[in-house]
């Protein structure tokens, strides 16, 4: 699960933007798709698109100065793909001509389209988007008539969405996910459990989503919450589920599951970022004191009881190893 980047930044230095630009599309173009891209010569180019692919499913990042992307019969023609895709879109708003219809979607809207026909979208100021790449014969499996959703935007307001959307961009975040297949395989249900879930599969898809893949994006998000927060002395389980709008007793409840509870992912957490500050020469100056309040800890004697005991060795001699 490697992902592929087309940037910008890697080309040739002493190009003009025409020529920065025809090498950069020659490239992604080349690679990755069937339609064609026209920048915004107003701008400096400068693009970026990261591709994931995770089992059937297909992640992917778009931002830059491309402000139309066009795609005629004769793309459609040569394209062997049968595929929806959700375009979840960023800061700008795009529209796109499609099936004889105009699109208009304002800035962080979510749409669900097909590549089944022509189409002619354009980006105000640039692309700036997030998407997935879904088979048709998947998601036929789990809806009823998905082509009669093409076009149409998602619920802002929807939890569903929600964890979607934060579960791929910590994805795409994450870079390189490894080779097992057995978490590929966790990745791609979980990301079809949740699609069953946005747009209202059928009733055997959802009431299994509902069990699988909700939960697994719930608890995805609790870890993200617990990864950005354990260092504040005030952070709490009740810090995580107001965030996320959870019951306190449903985030413990998912945590117990897992075999390891809030206190002692925290407290690991914490250890780990201590051990680190003490043995990062940049931190040297920094009393042990000092890096017991930073990992989050209220008192030194319990950050070097907690500390000797995970780590056999007390925080003055981790840090004699500088």
């Amino acid at each position: 699960m490697n992902k592929l980047v087309f940037s910008s930044d890697e080309l040739a230095g002493g190009l003009d933007d025409q020529a920065r630009f025809n090498a950069w599309r020659d490239v992604y173009l080349g690679t990755v798709c069937n339609f064609d891209v026209e920048r915004a010569t107003e701008l400096p180019f400068s693009m970026r698109y990261e591709f994931l692919n995770i089992g059937e499913v297909g992640l992917s990042t778009c931002v830059g100065t491309v402000h139309r992307i066009k795609r005629t019969p004769q793309h459609v023609a040569r394209d062997d793909r049968d595929i929806f895709f959700f375009s979840i879109n960023g800061l700008r708003p795009w529209s796109i001509d499609y099936r004889g219809r105009s699109h208009a979607f304002a800035p962080h809207a979510v749409s669900f389209l097909s590549n089944d026909g022509p189409g002619d979208s354009r980006h105000d100021g640039g692309t700036n988007w997030q998407g997935m790449v879904l088979p048709r014969s998947r998601i036929s499996e789990l809806v009823q008539h998905p082509d009669d959703l093409v076009g149409c935007t998602i619920d802002p307001d929807s939890e569903v969405l929600r964890h979607l959307k934060r579960y791929i961009a910590m994805l795409l975040d994450s870079g390189e996910l490894g080779t097992a297949p057995a978490l590929a395989g966790h990745i791609e249900t979980t990301l079809f459990d949740l699609t069953a879930l946005l747009l209202n599969g059928r009733r055997d898809a959802v009431d299994l989503a509902r069990v699988r893949g909700l939960r697994a994006a719930r608890l995805q998000a609790i870890f993200a919450e617990i990864g950005r927060g354990f260092a504040r002395r005030e952070f709490s389980p009740r810090t995580v589920a107001l965030k996320l709008g959870l019951s306190v007793n449903y985030v413990q409840k998912l945590l117990y599951d897992t075999g390891v509870t809030f206190t002692e992912r925290v407290l690991e957490l914490r250890l780990q970022k201590g051990r680190a500050m003490l043995t990062d020469a940049r931190h040297s100056a920094l009393k042990v004191s000092e890096v017991a309040l930073e990992c989050g800890f209220n008192e030194v004697s319990y950050f070097n009881r907690c500390f000797r005991r995970r780590f056999g060795e007390s925080p003055t001699q981790c840090r004699g190893k500088q």
